[in-house]
Parts: C-alpha cells; sequence; structure tokens
C-alpha cells in the first residue's frame, strides 16, 4: 500500500510512528515527505502557553515550519512540564505533536541528504572500479571489494580483510605479520603452532620491533599475539564475547610455543591484555587490528562504545583504500 493511502487523515503523531514502524525505503519516504503539508501561518507570531489536563487535541494532518517547531520546542524545554500544549494563532499542539513533526523534518533532511549521496555514486564514482569482483592491486594477495565490505556494522572480518589492514600497518615500517593458519575445534595438540610460523616469527623478530600474529579460532573468532621486541614482551589478547576459556588458554600455548622456540634466547614474558572488550558477537576483529593498531600508533581511536566501533570500523577502511599501494 502506498504511504500517501496509508497514512491519509492521520494525526501527525501516528504518521511518525507509522513510518518509524514500517521504515520505508529513501525515495518511497523522500516523496510522501516532499508532499505532506506544511503550514507556515505560525511564523513570527506569538507563542502562548496553556496548561488544560481536560483539552483533548484535534487531529493535526500537517506539519508546522521546522523553525517554528525548534523554537517552540526549544521553549517547552526550558521549563514547562510535560504534557502542557502550546497555542498559537492556528491552534493548539501537544509536546508529542511537535516532537512527531520535528523527526518528520529529520527524515526529510536524511532523505535529501541519501538522494545527493546516490547523485555523487552514480555521476562521480568510476563504476568499473566498483566492480565487486575487481581485484585491488598492490596487497600481495587476490582482495575483492566483497572482503572489504566486511568493514560495515554487524560483519564479522574475513581473513581478507583482517589481513589487508595488516598490510596497512606494514606501512609504519616496524613490523611484520604472521599470519597463523586457522585452528581447527577440538582437543590441542603437542603443538599449535607449524613450524613454518616459527621460523617466520624468528625472522620477523630479527628486522622489525613488532610481530604481528592475528588467530582464526574456527572461522569464527579472531585473537592475536603481538611480539615486541624492545618491551621484552609478548603480548596476549583475545576478545570473547562468550567469554570461552578455550581460546584464552589456546594464546597461552602458543605463548609458550614462542618462549620456548625463537623468543628462547632472550628474556621475553608474557602478559595478557584483557581490555577493552567487545560488547557483540562480531567485532573480535576489529578489536584485534585495534590492539595491534595502537603498538605502532599512538592516535587510534579510543572509543569503543557500539558507536565508536563503527567508527573505528570506517577509520580501518579509509585507512586500506588510501595507503599508498606498490
Amino acid at each position: 500500500m502506498k504511504l500517501r493511502a496509508l497514512l491519509r487523515d492521520k494525526d501527525v503523531t501516528e504518521v511518525a510512528a507509522t513510518l518509524e514502524l514500517i521504515k520505508p525505503g529513501v525515495r518511497e519516504l523522500s516523496s510522501f515527505l516532499t508532499t505532506h503539508e506544511t503550514k507556515k501561518k505560525g511564523d513570527g507570531k506569538s507563542i502562548q502557553w496553556m496548561s488544560d489536563t481536560e483539552y483533548i487535541c484535534e487531529v493535526v494532518r500537517f506539519r508546522l515550519s521546522e523553525s517554528v517547531v525548534e523554537d517552540a520546542l526549544a521553549k517547552l524545554r526550558g521549563g514547562l512540564a510535560k504534557g502542557e500544549e502550546i497555542e498559537l494563532d492556528i491552534g493548539r499542539f501537544t509536546r508529542v505533536q511537535l516532537e512527531a513533526m520535528q523527526s518528520l523534518w529529520n527524515w526529510q533532511a536524511t532523505c535529501r541528504n541519501a538522494v545527493l549521496c546516490c547523485t555523487w555514486l552514480s555521476q562521480d564514482v568510476k563504476v568499473l572500479e566498483c566492480w565487486p569482483y575487481t581485484p585491488l592491486h598492490g596487497f600481495g594477495f587476490d582482495l575483492t571489494y566483497p572482503d572489504l565490505f566486511c568493514f560495515r556494522d554487524s560483519a564479522w572480518l574475513n581473513d581478507n580483510a583482517l589481513r589487508a589492514f595488516t598490510v596497512f600497518l606494514s606501512t609504519y615500517k616496524n613490523n611484520v605479520t604472521v599470519m597463523v593458519p586457522p585452528l581447527k575445534k577440538g582437543k590441542m595438540g603437542k603443538h599449535i603452532l607449524a613450524p613454518t610460523s616459527l621460523d617466520e616469527v624468528a625472522s620477523g623478530i630479527e628486522a622489525h620491533a613488532f610481530v604481528f600474529m592475528p588467530v582464526n579460532f574456527g572461522g569464527v573468532h579472531w585473537g592475536c599475539i603481538v611480539v615486541d621486541r624492545e618491551a621484552r614482551l609478548v603480548w596476549l589478547k583475545t576478545y570473547d564475547s562468550m567469554g570461552g576459556k578455550r581460546n584464552k588458554k589456546r594464546l597461552k600455548k602458543m605463548a609458550s610455543e614462542l618462549l620456548a622456540g625463537p623468543l628462547e634466547v632472550e628474556a621475553y614474558s608474557d602478559i595478557e591484555v584483557t581490555e577493552p572488550k567487545q560488547t557483540d558477537s562480531d567485532s573480535c576483529g576489529v578489536f584485534a587490528c585495534r590492539l595491534l593498531w595502537t603498538c605502532v600508533d599512538s592516535e587510534v581511536p579510543s572509543d569503543v562504545s557500539p558507536s565508536g566501533v563503527t567508527k573505528l570500523r570506517w577509520a580501518m577502511l579509509h585507512k586500506i583504500t588510501t595507503m599508498k599501494r606498490s
């Protein structure tokens, strides 16, 4: 059903509540809001305040102008109690009605920005470079745009996405990454790290201050190990929203193998880094990358709230897409 037919003759509060519930597409919502009636008679007129518990507001099928709505709400929040009404020269309006009008104005601005964004994408962005399976060169492995889509919200970083970020980290010139093959479920064997991985760590620590070791636990969780040559530390960090002890135990086992192998000559010790913790089930790779990033840069985003993690994902994607590639 079309929005105009669905919301015809509805009070502005019902309009806002219905739109919030059904979440129509940008094009449909923009078309509806563009034609939604707006009355401007109240512009520049005096506003009177009334308190009448018996008053029942009339159905308001229109919006006041955005400036009038903002001014009225500002005065209402400035001291008048909730539940009071505003009387303009064209009628009375409740707080709920004014807030609904403000929501409609906000959504209309969002739709306008979305249209501008789509226009930019269609006119200025090189379409061929955005083809999903077009490879991105200069990373040393097969990286495509679907891998970068993993940096969006509520997405788990796959191996290629995380590996691409370690390529960015290598631009700091003081680190090297050793990718640990995915660890399968089940009991731990006598050794977790392959001899090739131990050899890579040994050669890496001779030439770099840091060796980064992202660890993929069965394709469902990321942890990491950091070998810090200058501090003589093996850093362990695991982010597990389920609080799994098995992954932590595996990281400890890998650290002991490093201490008994390529790090045996030096006086290394291992510590466990426990903060910050993730609060969702899909950002473990983002948190692991953030730890690696903090080793080489003191200005890494520190906000790990849900909105902060979103910004962190975008910051990581920005670094990958704007770095100089060979």
